[in-house]
């Protein structure tokens, strides 16, 4: 059975979020192992793919995958001020994957670190203030990035190079790899890696452009799920 590996963000935590049999990935014939949180950044996912290759190829031991899937994501991300030193930052220490793990056998297994460091989505700006506290109030910030969106400073698509350098890690390993974007980003994040990239609103044209809905537990409705895991079980073959 291959071995995989899948980086994401929203659009795979459906077994976390109540997807069950009916999710996606749930759905693959392969060994998954799954790092996934909602929401990503680049640079966030960059650290995930960082942490399963060096803390589990390197000092566990474990075996490179058969292929590894990237749902890159998009750069409306902005990262939170944090007394915790950019060089410290890594997946152990962001606040969205520490506080979504379950406990399911595809996890990483890794005990989270006590120091956190976060980011919001520019999409849900105007309710940035309901998740202020008096500890941590983050008004004068909030405004900035207010100021920043209209003078069209954010969102800032430099952030994609965290995306490329992902991208350059898993080819110079040779483990051959899959991205695409489910928010259906510009591929020309990574024009040298365009040979692996997948259309995934069509699935490299096989269905019509698919449409998203917010309220179910990964995006995709049952009958997408299916779409999707009947996909990518081709790919893996």
């Amino acid at each position: 059975m291959n071995k995989i590996w899948i980086f994401g963000g929203s659009f795979c935590t459906g077994y976390q979020t109540g997807g069950g049999n009916r999710d996606w990935i749930a759905q693959l014939d392969a060994d998954v192992t799954v790092w996934a949180c909602a929401p990503q950044s680049p640079l966030t996912q960059y650290l995930m793919l960082k942490h399963a290759l060096e803390v589990h190829c390197l000092e566990r031991l474990q075996s490179e995958p058969d292929l590894i899937l990237y749902d890159f994501p998009p750069a409306n991300r902005v990262e939170m001020p944090s007394k915790l030193p950019k060089r410290n930052k890594n997946m152990l220490n962001y606040y969205h994957y520490k506080h979504s793990r379950t406990g399911h056998k595809w996890e990483c297994g890794c005990e989270p670190d006590s120091d956190t460091w976060t980011v919001r989505s520019l999409t849900l700006l105007d309710e940035w203030h309901k998740w202020d506290t008096p500890e941590k109030d983050y008004t004068e910030f909030t405004n900035q990035v207010k100021r920043d969106v209209l003078k069209g400073r954010l969102p800032d698509e430099r952030e994609h190079r965290w995306t490329k350098l992902a991208l350059n890690q898993i080819a110079d390993k040779q483990i051959p790899y899959r991205w695409f974007s489910a928010y259906n980003s510009n591929p020309d994040v990574a024009p040298e890696h365009l040979d692996n990239y997948i259309n995934i609103m069509t699935l490299n044209g096989t269905v019509p452009r698919q449409t998203y809905n917010s309220k179910t537990f990964n995006h995709l409705s049952i009958q997408q799920n299916l779409m999707w895991s009947e996909f990518f079980n081709k790919t893996i073959v």
